[in-house]
């Protein structure tokens, strides 16, 4: 099985069937190229370390399969039965490997866990994405803990930040464990030197690395106001707010200004020549960073507004013709939408009884789904409901607490 155009290696698994053999095709060829940032081509080190290790583990190989054939039934549906399959089988398998303190360390068996919470994230309609994440939180302290120059590491720490965004509570991990291992020997210093390709001097993963902090800080403070410390302290929540809120306004304009003050029209844009295809993933990504980090302006507004009875505030006003604008612009086809989804949602949240906003977030959230690994249907299930609230009875609801009502897993 060879790679992609430009992809120098070979993987034979003289063991699979026959039927197998198109996942494991589809799994190296495209759905590694959307695991952690779209459009990762060249020197993908899900490509060139984890899926030659899935020669000697079931339990990798069957977690690979399983996620290529649920990618392909969302425009297939008769591949869902092959998904089924491969992911129980991986399930049998992933429980074998954790009964060997050895092979439970090796890491087929972290990548096969982190597999299969995509897998849910992806294909599921259910929570155990979250459960697969907290299986491989507790494989990561079992091999000695978080090592921030690992690739697996790094994977966890943005399905980990991610998701506790969208599930109630904070980062499964304490502490900012993406930066640095304590000792200097963070992501620059790391044999994964430029990843993705197209990340030029690695301006994009240091500054949302350093992005992650603050959605980090959201979560937990989230997770806070909604529980007995916001009912009983709400000054704490309000003044933990304003001091997020103060130090991601001042790293934001401590950013690159080729980051921070790109045009959302970047890509109309007259040049002396035309863009590499890596400067223009790289522009993309800068584009993702933007949204990513005006969602966090919404989403702390929102904790400390939920039902909106004040007036909305200028940054947030900004911030959604910001998110819209880049939606907007963003070429359909490519699967840049997965960069930009939580900024869409919370644009979606902070939105009042706006038809026109709803439908651009409501097509940018449709996105051709065969196009990239991951969706937004059950996000976008949680804003039709929102919206529907507001128009029935003229009232902001706060999403949190109708995800809940609702039994809506993002």
């Amino acid at each position: 099985m060879s790679g992609l155009s430009g992809q120098n290696f070979v993987i034979e698994f003289p063991n699979v069937d026959r039927s197998t053999v198109p996942y494991l095709h589809h799994f190296v060829t495209f759905c590694c190229r959307f695991l952690a940032y779209s459009n990762d081509n060249e020197g993908n080190p899900f490509q060139e370390e984890l899926v030659p290790l899935a020669t000697s583990s079931p339990a990798l190989l069957h977690s690979m399969a399983a996620l290529a054939a649920g990618h392909l039934s969302r425009g297939q549906p008769h591949h869902d039965m092959a998904a089924a399959k491969h992911y129980s089988l991986a399930l049998l398998e992933l429980k074998e490997s954790l009964s060997d303190p050895v092979v439970a360390r090796a890491d087929s068996t972290l990548g096969a866990c982190l597999l299969l919470c995509v897998f849910e994230i992806s294909h599921s309609q259910n929570p155990l994405w979250l459960d697969h994440l907290t299986g491989a939180r507790d494989l990561i302290l079992f091999r000695g803990g978080p090592r921030s120059n690992d690739y697996l590491t790094r994977f966890f720490s943005l399905l980990d930040v991610s998701g506790s965004l969208s599930s109630g509570a904070g980062p499964l991990l304490e502490g900012n464990y993406w930066l640095g291992d304590g000792d200097g020997d963070g992501f620059q210093n790391s044999k994964l030197l430029q990843w993705p390709y197209y990340d030029s001097g690695n301006i994009m993963v240091n500054h949302f690395h350093q992005l992650m902090i603050f959605m980090a800080q959201l979560s937990r403070l989230s997770s806070d106001s909604m529980g007995k410390l916001g009912t009983n302290h709400p000054d704490i929540i309000v003044q933990r707010a304003y001091d997020i809120h103060d130090e991601l306004l001042a790293w934001w304009q401590s950013c690159p200004p080729a980051l921070r003050d790109q045009s959302n029209d970047w890509r109309r844009q007259n040049r002396p020549r035309k863009l590499t295809v890596p400067e223009t993933l790289e522009e993309e990504a800068f584009s993702s960073t933007k949204s990513c980090m005006q969602g966090c302006i919404i989403y702390l507004n929102h904790i400390l507004d939920p039902l909106g009875r004040g007036p909305q505030k200028l940054e947030v006003m900004e911030a959604i013709k910001d998110i819209l604008e880049i939606a907007r612009e963003i070429p359909e086809g490519y699967g840049l939408e997965m960069g930009i989804y939580w900024g869409l949602f919370m644009a979606g949240v902070a939105i009042f009884n706006d038809v026109v906003a709803e439908d651009l977030i409501r097509r940018s959230m449709k996105a051709d789904p065969t196009s990239s690994i991951y969706h937004a249907d059950r996000a976008l299930e949680l804003l039709e409901v929102l919206w529907g609230r507001q128009h029935r009875y003229g009232a902001k609801y706060d999403w949190r607490e109708v995800q809940v009502q609702m039994g809506i897993q993002m």
